[in-house]
């Protein structure tokens, strides 16, 4: 993939999460693929793993902004600046265990503002081999 598509395909991934779309946004990713969310945590792997995991962000109505994605010259990867905002259920009490974040005292209609930055490894027919998601507890927010 050249530079471009490699572009155009990490500002589709938010475009699927941010459409709901499960299926569609599984279809991104390479049957082995490996997901770090957040990098230092053990990786999900797999396509049922990876159905798992979003299924889990779709059900807290995680919306996300992305900025312009950065290509690399290896012909492999892109780097998105993504901020997402999601309920706060049923994510949100995992992070707070981790103590990633304090608890809200209104964990119903509290939400979560995550920035995080995506490297995005790509295989020549432009599916995801690997999505590394870098951010840290100074980078999530509770609101409300």
């Amino acid at each position: 993939m050249n530079e471009f598509a490699r572009k155009k395909r990490a500002q589709e991934h938010s475009r699927r999460v941010n459409s709901g779309d499960l299926d569609a946004i599984v279809e991104l990713y390479a049957p082995d693929a490996v997901l770090e969310d957040p990098v230092g945590h053990p990786p999900v792997t797999g396509h049922d793993a990876l159905r798992a995991h979003y299924e889990r962000l779709l059900s807290a109505r995680v919306r996300e902004e992305a900025a312009e994605p950065v290509a690399g010259q290896d012909a492999a990867h892109a780097l998105i600046q993504v901020a997402s905002v999601m309920d706060y259920l049923p994510m949100g009490p995992l992070y707070a265990e981790r103590g990633w974040l304090k608890a809200p005292g209104a964990p119903e209609t509290a939400r979560i503002h995550r920035t995080a930055m995506l490297v995005i490894r790509m295989d020549a027919s432009g599916l995801v081999r690997h999505l590394k998601s870098y951010w840290g507890t100074s980078d999530l927010t509770v609101l409300g």
